[in-house]
């Protein structure tokens, strides 16, 4: 197992950093090191700033003994997907075309997370140009589960999730566009927060649908997730999608009771062909949230069968259009398991995309008025356990299911609309792969998202007690 201290959470770390019970230099040698022992089994990280991290912690000490603490990131090893421009560091996008990509200049989201003191480990592995939920790299390797080498982290930011779960760093960055910051936390074991859309800037980050494209954190914990968010949330006037409203204090009231609070459930979205203990988890999180005195209202979502096709229009259209040059240029360099993904968007006909937007009003309309009446929705992450690398289709109950949609099932509804959603670690299935469940809110309710999974973490100790052993 990795030293002590690389299993302290953020909020547990932060405290002990500035205290100068631990010094955030030895905390960045131990990442490191953690990193050179298993990074190799893994593949995490594409590319580790050892050199750069160690003089950002030097930095990072001095600036504590003198009393100028900046927060709870300041000394905090972190790592970033590598669709995140991290300016004179390389930056490939999953893409062999990008291969010797160094930008000149940080992402949004980066730039916070330094002005936060928050130290940069290096770039985590994504599925190419984050289209796909595996995180099977053809180019730079396939990510591994750290709980079952053979299985996949989920994806698109595979290379985070395993890098959290895994003990490498103590948080990460992700992006999600149909589920990929949630997906790889679900099979991770991990928190994966996907905000409302604007929320957090997406300027340096390279799109794949602007319109569905989010950043997020991914954390060992809810608070943590709180404390990332905190850090990178707020207007960007150069990114036309970014919210000009007040950030409030993700962490206030978080982890209070949650009695008398309306939980949302809709069995017609949830198929009759589910993993076993991915439902398991799913009911045991409803009785689990009873027991804490919320009420459980079950719901009609009317417009559910039309999700999928809306996304998959949306994302599929969006994503070609902004490939549609690379495309003509570079085809012969995008893996196989992208490229056919891409040509299908670039045959979304423009009556299709016009009629996916507006059934995609239709959608928010639902579940606005669903929310009128409840204040969460409660679902599970994932259809399935963990595929195996390689596999494209699974079996449930007998049925062959395509990977792809098993795993973005329960997703992409908080995309299509831009509310928020997190994933929460919620037990473990009969062969001892994580499972999770997933909550979302009106648009803009972090805050109340946030302490609703912080009070479920908190009730659920037994849930979270096991690590991966590599």
């Amino acid at each position: 197992m990795p030293a002590d201290q690389l299993l302290l959470s953020i909020a547990e770390l932060s405290s002990r950093l500035r205290s100068r019970e631990l010094s955030p230099v030895e905390v960045v040698d131990q990442c490191i090191l953690r990193i050179n022992e298993i990074n190799q089994t893994i593949n995490a990280f594409v590319t580790v700033t050892a050199d750069d991290a160690r003089r950002a912690a030097k930095a990072a000490e001095e600036e504590i003994r003198r009393g100028k603490y900046r927060g709870p990131l300041h000394g905090v090893p972190l790592g970033i997907k590598d669709m995140v421009n991290t300016a004179g560091v390389r930056t490939t996008y999953g893409s062999t075309i990008f291969r010797s990509n160094v930008p000149e200049k940080d992402a949004f989201v980066v730039s916070r997370l330094k002005q936060a003191g928050a130290i940069v480990l290096g770039k985590t592995n994504t599925h190419e140009f984050a289209l796909g939920v595996t995180t099977n790299n053809v180019h730079y390797g396939a990510t591994r589960n750290p709980w079952a080498l053979d299985r996949v982290p989920g994806g698109s930011s595979g290379g985070s999730a395993a890098a959290v779960a895994a003990f490498i760093c103590y948080g990460a960055i992700g992006t999600d566009t149909g589920g990929s910051v949630r997906i790889p936390s679900a099979f991770c074991g991990i928190v994966g927060l996907k905000p409302t859309f604007g929320t957090v800037s997406t300027t340096g980050v390279f799109p794949l649908a602007p319109g569905l494209d989010h950043v997020g954190p991914m954390t060992r914990s809810v608070l943590d997730a709180a404390l990332v968010l905190q850090a990178v949330a707020g207007f960007d006037p150069d990114d036309p999608r970014s919210l000009n409203v007040p950030v409030p204090d993700f962490s206030q009231g978080i982890g209070d009771s949650i009695e008398g609070k309306r939980i949302a459930i809709c069995p017609d979205m949830v198929p009759e062909v589910i993993d076993g203990d991915v439902k398991m988890a799913y009911e045991k999180a409803i009785s689990k949230l009873a027991d804490l005195d919320a009420e459980i209202l079950e719901k009609k979502v009317k417009t559910s069968p039309l999700i999928e096709e809306v996304s998959a229009t949306l994302l599929g259209a969006e994503a070609a259009a902004q490939h549609s040059q690379l495309l003509k240029e570079h085809s012969d360099e995008y893996g196989a398991n992208v490229i056919e993904r891409f040509r299908a968007g670039q045959n979304v006909t423009a009556a299709e995309y016009i009629k996916a937007l507006r059934n995609s009003e239709v959608i928010r309309r639902e579940i606005e008025l669903m929310f009128d009446e409840a204040d969460f929705l409660l679902t599970p992450s994932v259809q399935i356990l963990p595929p195996k690398i390689g596999e494209d289709k699974v079996a449930i109950a007998g049925r062959e299911m395509d990977v792809v949609s098993c795993c973005v099932r329960f997703t992409r509804l908080a995309n299509v609309i831009g509310i928020p959603a997190i994933v929460l670690p919620f037990g473990y299935s009969a062969n001892s792969l994580p499972l999770s469940i997933q909550l979302m809110a009106p648009k803009l309710h972090e805050r109340q998202l946030l302490s609703v999974a912080c009070a479920l973490e908190k009730a659920t100790p037994e849930l979270r007690n096991r690590k991966p052993v590599l």
